[in-house]
């Protein structure tokens, strides 16, 4: 929301996974937890998506030659980490745009 202070987005985007909403596609429907920057690179950063969504960023990863492996190096563990939030940034913003778009049918 425009003028929303960063702790009110993540309250409202908290509300989201409470209510077991698919932080992509709105869907509430049962969630899982993706781990954006993989389980090996950062295990806390997670997303709420529904199983749909989930695949389709997990292909994402893949198509974009995203290694979630674990590495021993700190720095290509970062690396890959930052590449992993890209990609689920990316296909957050496409979702965004969606919506936007859907809200001028609206009107």
């Amino acid at each position: 929301m425009m003028g929303e202070t960063p702790i009110k987005t993540a309250r409202r985007l908290s509300r989201r996974t409470d209510q077991h909403r698919c932080l992509q596609c709105g869907r509430k429907i049962r969630t899982e937890k993706h781990h954006v920057a993989g389980r090996n690179h950062d295990p806390e950063f997670t997303a709420a998506l529904c199983q749909a969504c989930h695949a389709q960023a997990t292909e994402l990863l893949r198509k974009a030659d995203v290694d979630m492996r674990y590495t021993p190096n700190s720095v290509e563990r970062v690396r890959r980490s930052l590449k992993g939030t890209a990609v689920f940034l990316w296909t957050l913003a496409e979702a965004l745009w969606r919506w936007a778009e859907a809200l001028k049918q609206i009107e």
